[in-house]
C-alpha cells in the first residue's frame, strides 16, 4: 500500500511538472513567436518608410513645378484659356496624393498610436512619417485653396470691370480636408492664413532617419 502511494505521489509530481514545463514551453515559444513577428514588423516600416521618402521627394517637384507654373502668379489675359489645362494638372495632382495614401496602408497600421517598439530607429521613423504624411496632405489642401483664391478674385475682377462677356471660372473641386494626423494638436504643413505668398522653396522634410 505504501509503494503505491509514494508511486501515485512520485506520478502526481511528475505530472504536474510536466504541465508547469509544457506552459513554460508554451510561453517561450508564443514570446518568440511575437518577437518574430515584431521583428518582420520592424523590417517592413524600414522598407516601407524609405518608399515613402521617395514618393515625398517626387511630391515636392509636383508641387514646386505646379506653384512655379500658376499657383504663385495668375494671368487673367490668359487664365480661361488655360484653366482646363490647370485643373488637369491638378487632378494629376490629387491622384499623385491619393496613390502615395494608398501606397503606406501597412506603414500607417504598423505606426499606429501606442504602437511602441524596441528599436528607436523604427520608432522614431514612425513619428517622422506621420509628420510627412500630415504636411503632404495639408500641403495639398493648402495647394487647391491657393489656386480656388486665385480663380474667385478673377471672377470678382470680372464683376469690377463690369465684363459680362468673358466666363465666370469654376473652383477646383476635392473632398480632401486638413488633418491633424500625429494628433499633436497642430495642422503641420497648413499656411498661415494671413500669409498670402509662398516661398517655392518650402519642401517637406523627413526628419528622424
Amino acid at each position: 500500500m505504501k509503494d503505491k502511494k509514494k508511486l501515485s505521489i512520485i506520478l502526481g509530481v511528475v505530472g504536474v511538472a510536466l504541465i508547469i514545463f509544457g506552459i513554460i514551453l508554451s510561453f517561450i515559444s508564443n514570446v518568440k513567436k511575437d518577437q518574430k513577428e515584431m521583428n518582420s514588423r520592424m523590417n517592413t516600416i524600414v522598407t516601407e518608410y524609405s518608399k515613402f521618402e521617395k514618393n515625398i521627394e517626387e511630391f515636392n517637384k509636383t508641387r514646386k513645378s505646379l506653384h512655379e507654373e500658376f499657383l504663385d502668379k495668375v494671368y487673367y489675359e490668359t487664365l480661361t484659356q488655360n484653366d482646363t489645362a490647370y485643373k488637369t494638372k491638378l487632378t494629376d495632382y490629387e491622384t499623385q496624393v491619393a496613390k502615395i495614401s494608398q501606397s503606406t496602408k501597412t506603414i500607417r497600421e504598423y505606426c499606429k498610436d501606442g504602437i511602441y517598439y524596441s528599436s528607436s530607429d523604427v520608432n522614431n521613423k514612425c513619428n517622422s512619417f506621420k509628420l510627412g504624411y500630415e504636411e503632404m496632405v495639408n500641403s495639398f489642401v493648402d495647394d487647391i485653396n491657393t489656386y480656388n483664391k486665385n480663380i474667385t478674385a478673377y471672377n470678382k475682377y470680372l464683376d469690377d470691370e463690369g465684363n459680362t462677356t468673358s466666363l465666370k471660372l469654376e473652383t477646383y473641386q476635392t473632398k480632401k480636408t486638413y488633418i491633424d494626423y500625429n494628433n499633436d494638436g497642430k495642422y503641420s504643413g497648413k499656411e498661415e492664413s494671413d500669409k498670402n505668398e509662398w516661398s517655392t522653396n518650402r519642401t517637406i522634410t523627413i526628419i528622424g532617419r
